[in-house]
């Protein structure tokens, strides 16, 4: 495909303007793990450094490099190419996670979709942005930030060449941004569409950015080596494109889609040959927090149960840090197993995943924390988890082990929260309390969130005991309330109304005479029982005499004036007439009528 073809690629992207309307910016950090280190220890930034995780160099700074220490060499082929190579342990992602997300939070204050890739790259979409800076920018006047792939041989009449330039300058801003906030160095691409902002990126590495016009995409993805080197394309896709000769980008832009829909779906043949051309419509999904979060230790071989025990101690003190900073509550935690076959010639992994309970997890001045006992709870889950996937009674080999928390809850604290509702301590007034001397003591309420569903792979038979969704657990209050004497009533405080009781011996007395009174087969008590409802001031003893004149004799007269003045009149109605020719008896002309609300309806005795 020659220049000339190229260089018209413009004005086919004219056909459909949203092609190349979008403004792209794709930052990466340069050396992102050595740039951590050295900004943490300013003494390594002057020698070669190398950020090693096991016996592998994962990456190294620009000073190692000069050297030829690459990304994935070995730590001993490393130190024959440079002896002097300073190594730094790398396998605590924390410190490069924490980097990351400050970077992260940098790039959302511009306002604009942020979609994470790894810990070290994000793609921002500034369309948006570019359009409000058009409305006060003047067009003949914009230039460029950086460097560009190639230079326009015209200006697109879409003005997509504008666009970029306004982009380049705001990507500018951003690496200035981030330096000066963080002192990372960082490179950007910046283009109409994703995969050529990625690709472009590191074209003028390190602490540079580049542009590239939509006219070049084809061209620029031409120069490319290998199909790898398509973001979308992994190995077995590489290897059934190079079955069929299909090696570099330009081979794939040669080829017809009707060759590659032999080999791979109508959908995906036809993304692949548009990927080859520079065309891409994917769109920038704002980052949100991630579904799981898990750590892995691998190693050579472990076949003893404590040894177990001792790497998921030390990978569960890990994961609760990550917990504790993405700040939602899990609900679900995996355990995984790399197990050593030999008659599978190769490792598999096996995980099995429980529910765990929210309760483990306690906000603490605004974080989430786990006490010892929390954290041996979380070790039972885990052990357990593990001797279903492992057959104890048999050898076993284990290269690998990892835990993950895969689901996940919003701890809801705002006003209108349901849980600062239900934590609020309300109280009714009970109506024992008739002098208001009373001594309140209730138990705190407790509120337990409902996990979500598990997934097929949950095995619920570990999982702590938890309420399902749509049965939430009962939750019990129980109060006391000392009132005028020594004796304790159940008192109406923190329950339902409809589930109020009185639990007195006076109400016991009081159920004793109405049903004796009816049967009129009642013999007087030897000695009335004491009354704890009464007072024994000279008032009392009036009130009591008084309202008792038509009482019978066995009638305890101290429980009967603690009556309610209602049920006075009906008991002294039915001692008037036993037979029941004097009790009030409701009409058909009545019948219906309802009832005066009084608070007696519902005292019912305990039976």
């Amino acid at each position: 495909m020659d220049d000339r073809n190229m260089e018209s690629g413009c004005s086919h992207y004219n056909d459909v303007e949203s092609d190349h309307s979008k403004c792209i910016i794709h930052v990466d950090i340069d050396c992102f793990y050595a740039q951590v280190e050295m900004v943490r220890n300013p003494e390594l930034r002057s020698v070669p450094l190398g950020i090693q995780q096991k016996n592998i160099i994962v990456t190294s700074n620009y000073e190692a490099r000069k050297y030829g220490v690459q990304k994935c060499m070995l730590v001993t082929d490393a130190f024959k190419v440079c002896p002097n190579l300073k190594l730094v342990n790398g396998e605590d992602l924390h410190n490069y996670r924490t980097a990351s997300n400050k970077v992260f939070v940098v790039l959302q204050s511009w306002k604009c979709p942020v979609e994470k890739l790894g810990m070290d790259e994000n793609f921002i979409d500034v369309t948006n942005l570019v359009q409000e800076k058009l409305k006060t920018t003047n067009n003949t006047n914009v230039n460029l930030a950086g460097q560009t792939y190639k230079e326009p041989s015209m200006d697109c009449p879409c003005g997509c060449h504008t666009r970029l330039r306004i982009s380049s300058q705001i990507a500018s801003e951003m690496r200035k941004k981030i330096y000066d906030d963080l002192s990372f160095t960082t490179c950007a691409g910046i283009a109409h569409n994703k995969l050529l902002a990625k690709l472009i990126c590191p074209y003028n590495k390190p602490n540079n950015q580049t542009t590239i016009y939509p006219e070049h995409g084809t061209s620029f993805m031409s120069t490319l080596q290998s199909v790898r080197s398509i973001p979308s394309i992994g190995p077995k896709m590489t290897e059934t494109l190079i079955s069929q000769n299909i090696i570099t980008v330009s081979d794939l832009q040669e080829v017809s889609v009707d060759v590659l829909k032999k080999h791979f779906s109508s959908d995906m043949a036809v993304r692949l040959k548009g990927l080859s051309l520079g065309e891409d419509n994917t769109p920038v999904k704002q980052t949100g927090k991630p579904q799981s979060i898990g750590l892995e230790d691998s190693f050579k071989i472990v076949s003893v149960k404590s040894e177990v025990e001792d790497k998921f101690s030390a990978l569960l003190q890990r994961l609760l840090v990550l917990v504790r900073e993405d700040g939602r509550i899990p609900v679900s935690l995996r355990v995984t197993l790399r197990k050593k076959d030999a008659k599978r010639l190769s490792s598999h992994r096996e995980s099995r995943q429980s529910q765990v309970s929210p309760s483990i997890f306690i906000l603490s001045n605004g974080s989430l924390t786990v006490t010892e006992a929390g954290q041996q709870k979380l070790m039972n889950i885990i052990m357990r988890l593990f001797n279903k996937l492992i057959d104890l009674s048999k050898p076993f080999h284990l290269t690998l082990v990892g835990l993950a928390f895969t689901k996940f809850q919003e701890r809801m604290t705002g006003r209108g929260s349901i849980v600062n509702y239900l934590m609020n301590d309300i109280s009714v007034q009970s109506v024992l309390n008739l002098q208001n001397e009373c001594d309140t003591s209730a138990t705190s309420m407790d509120y337990s969130a409902v996990s979500p569903s598990s997934s097929t792979t949950t095995d619920l038979s570990d999982a702590e005991v938890e309420p399902s969704p749509k049965k939430p657990k009962k939750v019990t209050w129980i109060a006391k309330r000392r009132c005028l004497s020594k004796e304790e009533v159940a008192s109406p405080s923190k329950l339902k109304v409809g589930e109020l009781r009185l639990n007195s011996k006076e109400l016991e007395k009081v159920s004793e005479l109405r049903l004796n009174s009816r049967d009129r087969s009642l013999t007087p008590r030897a000695s009335p029982a004491k009354d704890n409802m009464s007072d024994t001031s000279d008032n009392m003893k009036e009130c009591e005499e008084r309202n008792c004149d038509d009482c019978p004799s066995y009638v305890d007269k101290e429980v009967f004036s603690a009556l309610p003045d209602e049920m006075q009149k009906e008991l002294k109605a039915m001692w008037k007439n036993p037979s029941g020719s004097g009790v009030p008896r409701s009409s058909p002309r009545t019948t219906n009528k309802p009832k005066p609300n009084t608070i007696m309806k519902y005292f019912v005795p305990h039976k």
